[in-house]
């Protein structure tokens, strides 16, 4: 950060800005693997085993994310309080309830997968090879779930540079063995195989960053012990929105996909997967940008400064509508190009599914440094209720759309469900912003 800028600007915008630089950095890194990955899965599956792939992710996806906790939010939220309150013990003990129970639910969640494996035929056809894959795809999942949890801690310490050395690795080794498989004419378990190795190398990594940044998260002694507290009331309830908020939006994320698998051919969705992947590429930096401030807000809003909760949100809000504004005019005029040099002349028809998912993408990206807001303020049931509106106009749509113009459909039908969490989102976001200081201020 320039160094003028950073004397200017107060302590709690330097400190946000610094974790949405590197959040960035972060972020950068997967969105480059991500773009390799698309292209070099296109041409080693083409459009009906990118649908195949796109089946797998989707199904393994909902189910880890539906029986999960997002205890990222209890550690940026209620482990900053507590900290911030000099309860040590608290926040420890809190901090390993929700390692060990990310970990445990991970586990669960393979354990339903492997039983899901056994029904998938209607979906992937009664094929041995890709049930295999469906289980391999899992490993990945366990090895990824306390990622989110890691990532939080990394920012409580200030050191996500160490969160950007892993990311790096981890895009590196994804890449290099689909470079592999592309090299070796390998087929869909090649692809899997390095989607896993990816994922094994950032919950790894990720969760050695973190445990070696806890004195400097303010949390030492988080490792010598194994005792995990079991949080308080108003955590428990925030919990369980969380969860059930958590659980709504993995249907949200994934249920499209498995939706238009049953009622299009496999081409037509390997065609929505292809231009979805492309899309949700661009949505990585508006995901940093609420992931870098997220901790900023629980700070100031726990230290009582609500001018800087409402700075900070005007700042970053216009900085995402800026970015989103010239960056999605700038796709929907080059998307074509962008979609023959990445995917592949097979893939040309994906090119009307990608300019459908761009207002639902624009939406995301306003939206985006806002939406955290009330989960950083300890509150889950706004996301929990926008979520639910969301999912109700996704598949409404879905069911209208899909039958009649498949992939197009599809992509009209996700741009409906953002659109609307966005508009549903703005009354919790304003009342949020209109409720008063609760503490004394923390220290810069």
């Amino acid at each position: 950060m320039n160094p003028l800028i950073a004397r200017l600007l107060p302590a709690s915008d330097r400190r946000a800005a610094r974790q949405t630089l590197w959040i960035g950095a972060i972020t950068a890194a997967q969105i480059v693997a991500s773009i390799v990955q698309v292209a070099l899965s296109a041409r080693i599956l083409g459009p009906e085993g990118l649908g195949v792939l796109a089946i797998i992710i989707a199904l393994t996806s909902l189910l880890y994310r539906f029986v999960s906790l997002p205890g990222n939010e209890v550690i940026t939220t209620f482990v900053t309080r507590s900290v911030a309150e000099g309860r040590m013990e608290e926040a420890t003990g809190t901090l390993r309830f929700t390692y060990i129970v990310s970990q445990a639910l991970s586990l669960v969640s393979y354990t339903l997968l492997a039983v899901a494996a056994l029904a998938v035929s209607g979906l992937l056809g009664d094929t041995e090879d890709y049930k295999s894959s469906l289980l391999v795809y899992g490993v990945g999942g366990v090895a990824a779930a306390t990622v989110r949890e890691s990532m939080a801690l990394l920012r409580l310490a200030d050191q996500l540079r160490l969160g950007f050395a892993v990311a790096v690795v981890s895009a590196a080794t994804r890449v290099a063995f689909l470079l592999a498989a592309w090299l070796t004419e390998g087929g869909l378990i090649m692809v899997v195989l390095a989607y896993v190795a990816g994922d094994v190398i950032t919950g790894v990594g990720m969760f050695i960053a973190a445990a070696s940044s806890e004195r400097k998260a303010g949390l030492p002694g988080f490792l010598r012990s194994l005792s995990a507290k079991v949080p308080g009331r108003d955590v428990i309830a925030f919990q369980v929105g969380s969860f059930w908020r958590a659980s709504v939006e993995a249907v949200i994320l994934h249920i499209d996909v498995i939706l238009i698998a049953n009622i299009v051919s496999l081409s037509q969705v390997g065609l929505y997967r292809a231009a979805h992947q492309i899309v949700d590429a661009t949505k990585h930096p508006f995901r940093s940008i609420s992931t870098g401030v997220q901790a900023e807000y629980s700070r100031q809003w726990y230290g009582g400064d609500m001018a800087a909760v409402r700075r900070i949100s005007r700042h970053f809000t216009l900085l995402s509508l800026a970015i989103a504004v010239a960056g999605y005019g700038l796709l929907a005029i080059i998307h074509g190009p962008i979609i023959r040099i990445m995917l592949g002349p097979s893939f040309e028809e994906a090119a009307f599914p990608l300019l459908f998912l761009l207002p639902g993408a624009l939406a995301f990206a306003v939206i985006a440094p806002l939406y955290v807001l009330p989960a950083a303020t300890g509150r889950a049931i706004p996301h929990l209720a926008s979520s639910a509106v969301t999912l109700a106009a996704m598949v409404t749509a879905i069911l209208i759309l899909a039958p009649k113009y498949g992939a197009e459909g599809a992509a009209w039908a996700n741009s409906i469900g953002w659109i609307a969490f966005a508009a549903a989102f703005v009354p919790f976001i304003v009342a949020t912003l209109r409720r008063g200081a609760r503490r004394g201020p923390v220290e810069a």
